[in-house]
């Protein structure tokens, strides 16, 4: 209850509740549609380290070395995350969430799923305004930025490993931050035991995240704090919160395994000029385009900016920005480049821009079309029919895929006393794949649950093992 509560709170309209709704309703059938793939079935196991682990580096030769054990307690969740830390990577926590729901099961991970997606929303609102109280036109314009403006949002949003790594590690450093804000924006600061806690508890959360991401919230909570020490209102539970999420964020970056993966994937990695314009105008580019058209808000807000005093809403617009462009710059380094990471940089810009939304309408400064109305109502109506209709053809396209990876589910288990089950192509409608991108899955499913045609990968091994067959492979036609 207190959930719908402050749900209440943060929509200012009836119109805005359901409009919020829709989104969420569609955000819940994807999911449901977003088949098990690739990594999945890599984290369904307990993470063997004697053996090579589950993806790219693991073993073959033997049945012995193949062979791995599902996950089928929180015990064995905890024996594979340790093992994952000690040998492959160092996000534990996004991990350890991947590894839950596919031993609890792809149901429950679609509601929880959509539960974060509201949750992050909902933070996003509180930090752009301490009043809870947000327009449908800021609400339009984080829902168009992140389903309509977003790169890989399949993979960030809807794809299991993918959203646990991103799409909830976004809420859990927004969240983190949401004290700082929210003292520095109301002059007050709560001051107990419990709150120092509560800040460590958050900030190894949100400091053992994902790289770039933790990078940003570390360097945003930093400079939080001394702005908070600037105006007073400094708080025990403020430097604990700092300390915490710094220790997790090194925790993770300094993880052993990182080093022996990079070893395995980048032997004798050098860094050069060419990683660097390969990041550059791969990922970097694509995300940074996104995040300045999100900004639009922002910058209108500074052009028509007439005060010369700096409000703490204009420091905080200022401070959301920087750590959001702060994602994309610290990938640049990264010896790959994934735009997954889009999500995490959108959700502090999108603070930055609806704060900027909130201004202008507190303000009275909103743009007064002078345009006719008997001209503005077919626009509008032109406008909303074209993104019904690109949401509509996106479940078209998802149940496609639905459907197709349920079929080829049932044509293993048919053939499950083969020795080798060959999997035809996934027949998926693909008429819309060059305006959704990879907005969608298709792309990535040309073979049901990215399998390859040849037996000794990690994902055909893991994927037979799941469905309880000695061996699956991808027959080319």
């Amino acid at each position: 209850m207190g959930v719908l509560r402050y749900l209440a709170r943060t929509i200012d309209s009836s119109r805005s509740l359901i409009l919020f709704t829709a989104f969420a309703s569609f955000f819940f059938v994807r999911t449901t549609f977003c088949p098990l793939m690739y990594d999945d079935y890599a984290y369904a196991f307990i993470w063997d380290a004697a053996h090579g682990g589950n993806l790219e580096a693991m073993q073959f030769g033997s049945p012995a070395i193949e062979h791995r054990e599902r996950i089928s307690s929180l015990a064995d969740i905890v024996t594979s995350l340790t093992s994952y830390y000690l040998t492959w990577g160092g996000r534990v926590f996004a991990c350890g969430l991947v590894q839950f729901f596919i031993w609890l099961g792809k149901p429950a991970f679609d509601v929880a799923n959509t539960i974060m997606f509201v949750f992050l929303i909902l933070v996003i609102i509180n930090l752009a305004n301490t009043w809870l109280k947000i327009s449908r036109a800021a609400l339009l314009w984080i829902l168009f930025a992140i389903f309509i403006l977003m790169p890989s949002s399949v993979f960030s949003l809807f794809w299991l490993t993918g959203s646990c790594n991103y799409l909830w590690m976004a809420f859990f450093q927004l969240f983190f931050l949401t004290p700082y804000v929210k003292a520095l924006r109301s002059r007050e600061a709560a001051n107990s035991l419990l709150n120092v806690v509560l800040m460590i508890l958050l900030g190894l959360c949100a400091g053992c995240s994902n790289e770039a991401g933790s990078f940003a919230t570390v360097c945003l909570t930093f400079f939080l704090t001394v702005m908070c020490k600037a105006q007073g209102l400094f708080r025990p539970w403020m430097i604990a919160g700092l300390i915490a999420v710094s220790v997790g964020y090194g925790l993770m970056t300094l993880a052993p395994g990182n080093f022996l993966r990079l070893q395995f994937l980048h032997p004798n990695f050098i860094y050069t000029k060419e990683i660097f314009f390969a990041n550059l105008t791969g990922g970097f580019l694509r995300i940074a385009v996104t995040d300045l058209i999100a900004l639009i808000p922002m910058f209108v807000y500074f052009l028509r900016r007439t005060s010369s005093k700096v409000t703490m809403a204009e420091i905080l617009m200022l401070a959301f920005t920087a750590a959001g462009l702060l994602v994309p710059i610290a990938l640049l380094m990264s010896p790959e480049y994934h735009t997954r990471i889009a999500i995490t940089s959108l959700s502090f810009i999108l603070v930055a821009s609806s704060s900027a939304i909130l201004e202008l309408e507190r303000q009275h400064l909103k743009a007064r079309l002078t345009l006719p109305k008997n001209f503005l109502r077919p626009v509008s109506i032109i406008v909303l029919v074209s993104f019904v209709s690109y949401f509509a053809t996106l479940i078209y396209v998802d149940l496609s895929i639905f459907n197709a990876n349920r079929r080829q589910v049932r044509y293993i288990q048919r053939n499950a006393e083969l020795d080798l089950v060959p999997m035809p192509p996934m027949p998926i409608r693909q008429r819309f794949k060059s305006i959704h991108g990879d907005r969608s899955a298709v792309e990535e499913l040309e073979y049901f649950a990215g399998i390859e045609d040849n037996l000794n990968t990690y994902q055909n091994a893991l994927v037979a093992q799941y469905y309880g067959v000695k061996h699956v492979v991808a027959a080319k036609e």
